[in-house]
């Protein structure tokens, strides 16, 4: 007796990535989204002077390893590595850090332009073949979608006045 779990064939090295990708993407959600909760909520677990801090910190090390993808891949690009592109991935994290220094909500919402713009830079690569890995265009959709909704959320709720 054969059941179906015994039966199926294993995943190849190329749908583990794929799948590996899709769950820590997802899961890189999680701080964007529990930290907009917690603000709105006004929970205690942090301390809401730091939440906002917390969550924009966050937000700033995930857009700096978003234009970390893109130095690896101008470093990779086929037949068109160019010294533009690998000075172009640099900028996300320039951008982040100086988000870091804005007043919330401005904070935020320099946050959720930056994931807008490198969502859209990404994707436009992936379908112009500058960067080989088409799957990474749908993940590189939804995670972008879910990181500027969350940083919405927190900008709103970061910007209304504190009821004690």
């Amino acid at each position: 007796m054969h059941d179906d779990a015994s039966s199926a064939l294993p995943r190849s090295r190329a749908e583990q990535m794929v799948r590996a990708a899709w769950i820590l993407g997802l899961g890189g959600l999680v701080p964007f989204f529990v930290g907009a909760w917690m603000i709105v909520t006004g929970s205690e677990v942090i301390p809401l002077p730091d939440l906002p801090f917390v969550v924009l910190s966050y937000g700033a090390v995930i857009l700096s390893f978003l234009g970390g993808i893109r130095w690896g891949a101008a470093l990779n690009e086929p037949g068109r590595q160019s010294p533009t592109t690998l000075a172009q991935s640099v900028i996300p994290a320039i951008f982040a850090w100086v988000c870091t220094l804005l007043p919330s909500p401005w904070s935020f919402v320099g946050l959720a332009v930056a994931f807008a713009v490198q969502g859209v830079w990404d994707v436009t690569a992936i379908r112009a073949g500058r960067i080989t890995t088409p799957w990474f265009a749908p993940l590189r959709i939804v995670l972008t979608v879910g990181a500027v909704v969350a940083l919405a959320i927190t900008a709103y709720a970061s910007a209304q006045p504190l009821a004690y």
